[in-house]
């Protein structure tokens, strides 16, 4: 048998040049994380739980770089209450939850059951929308918290039993 020499069928060569705006790889995949969730927006819950005076909502006007203008709360509240205040920043919604009166009582055994009822009602506010048959998630405001940030009081020298329950 004789040896045949078969060339290769030649491919046309037909690439498409593409012009990079920058550099590519995973090294900038974080940078480009970032400036599509600017592009979009997003929406971030904070839930600051702390007795009164504490300096909740300093922190908050510090981290975010604004006035929230949030009016001071008395010490003499008989329950806790939540007050929940949505802003509207450059780059997103932001809702600070803030727990007016929590630790102020003289019986502090249920100064916790307010907010695991606001995160209760929160968690079945965002089932009830997904069961619906027409949902409408991407438009819904979605109240679920990402962020819970407990203060204790810098004079403590002992835990008290309402910062131990959370830890429990």
């Amino acid at each position: 048998m004789a040896a045949i020499d078969v060339e290769p069928p030649k491919m046309e060569q037909n690439h498409r040049t593409l012009k990079l705006s920058g550099h590519v790889g995973f090294d900038s995949l974080p940078d480009q994380l970032v400036n599509k969730s600017v592009q979009n927006g997003f929406v971030f819950n904070i839930l600051c739980i702390g007795e009164t005076g504490l300096g909740k909502s300093t922190l908050m006007d510090s981290l975010f770089n604004t006035n929230f203008e949030s009016a001071p709360s008395p010490h003499n509240l008989p329950t806790v209450k939540l007050k929940a205040h949505t802003y509207e920043l450059q780059e997103s919604s932001l809702t600070i939850c803030d727990t007016v009166g929590y630790g102020d009582q003289v019986n502090k055994e249920d100064s916790f059951k307010a907010v695991v009822d606001h995160l209760d009602a929160q968690f079945e506010a965002y089932l009830q929308e997904e069961l619906k048959i027409k949902r409408s998630l991407p438009a819904y405001h979605d109240s679920r918290l990402h962020v819970c940030l407990y203060f204790i009081c810098p004079t403590e020298r002992v835990p008290r039993p309402q910062t131990l329950a959370y830890y429990g």
